[in-house]
């Protein structure tokens, strides 16, 4: 597989060193806690186990994490981050070389420092959107492809359910301040309402037939208790 040539050039071929003949191991560093953070953990490890590379996952607080995250001392380690606004700037900006966490104290997590992404980053915050920032972008994400500073694990879908009446309603992953956005329908909710809250009356009429039904038995019992009391006398 193209993993196991990139272990081989890297001189681990099959996982091990080449000069030494020792496996290699690897941190990963987490903060995580709970069931579905193990099962999680432990599915990653296993996928670096067919690569015969030995997976050693060191979980820590949440304050002690971001303590060596601030002093670059992690290897592998898992982070997420929540756009402050919609637009390509506040993803590439994590990447930026001067916003460097361990030397900067900025959000760059991976410490990650390439030039020329630097500079096409400085030109491109700066411009307004259009073809031509279009093409920086691209020409900043293929680089970052190139590089892998990052892993991209995780591709998260959102499901939403909504009524017909309730219209202007674009669900996204970055933005949760979107009420003031909604436009209800009211002619169209009182008219779906109207049909959905039509009274239902089959189940009293299936009580009373129950009931009429359990009692006939009782009737019949006593109309034939008084019919033979009158005949006795």
């Amino acid at each position: 597989t193209f993993a196991r040539e990139l272990l081989a050039d890297a001189g681990y071929p099959n996982g091990r060193d080449a000069e030494t003949g020792q496996p290699l191991v690897l941190y990963f560093d987490v903060s995580a806690v709970g069931p579905d953070a193990k099962a999680q953990l432990d599915w990653m490890r296993k996928q670096f186990q067919k690569l015969n590379i030995q997976l050693v996952i060191r979980s820590t607080d949440y304050n002690r994490f971001q303590d060596k995250m601030r002093r670059g001392q992690t290897q592998i380690f898992k982070v997420g981050w929540s756009a402050d606004y919609p637009d390509p700037e506040n993803f590439l900006f994590l990447l930026y070389g001067p916003n460097a966490k361990a030397i900067h104290n900025g959000e760059n997590s991976a410490n990650y420092q390439n030039p020329e992404f630097d500079k096409l980053f400085e030109q491109m915050r700066v411009m307004p959107d259009g073809d031509e920032r279009q093409e920086i972008i691209d020409k900043m994400v293929d680089i970052v492809r190139h590089d892998v500073p990052w892993v991209w694990g995780f591709h998260p879908k959102q499901l939403t359910l909504f009524h017909a009446w309730n219209k202007n309603i674009k669900p996204n992953l970055m933005a949760n301040n979107t009420l003031k956005y909604h436009r209800i329908d009211p002619l169209l909710r009182d008219q779906l309402r109207s049909k959905w809250n039509q009274p239902t009356i089959w189940p009293l009429i299936l009580l009373l037939f129950i009931f009429i039904m359990a009692m006939l038995p009782a009737i019949l019992i006593y109309r034939r208790k008084k019919h033979q009391q009158a005949v006795n006398t």
